[in-house]
């Protein structure tokens, strides 16, 4: 999922739940931000331990290439905030696959409920906690670790571009010596199905993999429903779910901006959040101008703190909870 769910619809979903649009934009600037906290410079810890003096433990939940391509603490990144596991299957590298109403993602929204508007870190709480969640629907039938069950052959998709079948056979017909490579490769998360487990307006399939066709629309409705009923029962109003009208709304944005930048995508997101297009009571100056950016939070020192702490909290209960079940894959001290 990318900035127009992870920010625009977690807004939406959190202002239709009551939520004020200040709570609103820290809830859904903290959920885009797990995708954005990445190390800029991986050859220096001189940021980590400026943070550090200030009482602030850097933890990364989002990686750049090159620590992609080096490993440098991928399990730790993309197990617990992008594919949370679904513990099913006989192998570790089975049970590692993330799945939607999985026991585990389960836990996690039963844990997002018992937060409490008492909490000073709510929203951050709220935000991380249900990037995670969301994404449990677009990355299912991935595994963030590099292995073959990650695999994807005859991808087919209703966008533009060539499939991924048709473009590595072109490259390994022209590169012959890269042939092997490509054979024993063994991807990390969803990097053979491109793009396509996030672009809500997509629909795909794959041999193995949703051989019968994936809507995305539909994944990510189902996603938004789950979502607004955990953030009506914590903002403490009537758990009603979605109105048909709010589904049609959300369905006609999800399958209706149809761009594979998803900045474009993002931009219209905002342009209707900006209109009201949503219908949102209590539409305020807030909502008028309402953007995401990462100064709203890494830009002020006790809203840093907060979105740290809980980034730390949500990593220690998922490797408790891989631990109780025998998978000690995540590190117990702090990794940055």
């Amino acid at each position: 999922m990318d900035t127009d769910y992870h920010f625009c619809t977690m807004y939406v979903l959190s202002r239709w739940a009551d939520f004020g649009s200040a709570n609103s934009k820290i809830i859904a600037t903290s959920a885009q931000l797990v995708d954005d906290n990445m190390d800029d410079n991986s050859f220096s810890d001189q940021a980590e331990k400026a943070a550090l003096a200030r009482g602030i433990q850097i933890r990364y939940s989002s990686q750049n290439i090159w620590n992609n391509l080096t490993g440098k603490g991928n399990t730790e990144v993309w197990i617990p905030f992008h594919f949370l596991p679904g513990l099913q299957g006989e192998t570790t590298d089975e049970k590692l696959i993330c799945r939607k109403h999985s026991a585990l993602s389960t836990a996690l929204g039963e844990r997002l409920l018992e937060t409490t508007l008492d909490n000073a870190q709510f929203a951050f709480r709220l935000g991380v906690g249900l990037h995670v969640l969301a994404d449990t629907w677009a990355h299912q039938g991935f595994a963030g670790i590099n292995a073959s069950i990650n695999r994807v052959q005859n991808l087919i998709y209703n966008a533009s571009g060539e499939s991924l079948e048709k473009v590595l056979k072109n490259f390994v017909d022209n590169h012959q010596f890269v042939a092997d490579f490509i054979n024993n490769l063994n991807p990390l998360g969803h990097v053979t199905a491109l793009h396509c487990p996030d672009q809500p307006y997509l629909w795909w399939k794959s041999k193995y993999l949703f051989v019968d066709g994936r809507k995305n629309w539909e994944e990510f409705l189902e996603a938004s429903e789950e979502i607004f009923r955990i953030l009506q029962q914590v903002s403490c109003v009537p758990v009603t779910g979605l109105s048909d009208e709010q589904k049609q709304m959300l369905t006609d944005c999800f399958q209706g901006i149809q761009d594979e930048d998803f900045d474009v995508r993002y931009q219209e997101w905002l342009r209707r959040i900006h209109e009201n297009y949503f219908c949102i009571p209590n539409f305020d100056e807030g909502d008028e101008t309402v953007a995401y950016s990462t100064g709203t939070i890494l830009g002020d020192p006790d809203f840093c703190k907060s979105f740290y702490d809980e980034i730390n909290d949500h990593f220690y209960w998922v490797r408790d909870q891989l631990q109780e079940q025998g998978i000690d894959v995540l590190k117990s001290e702090a990794v940055y």
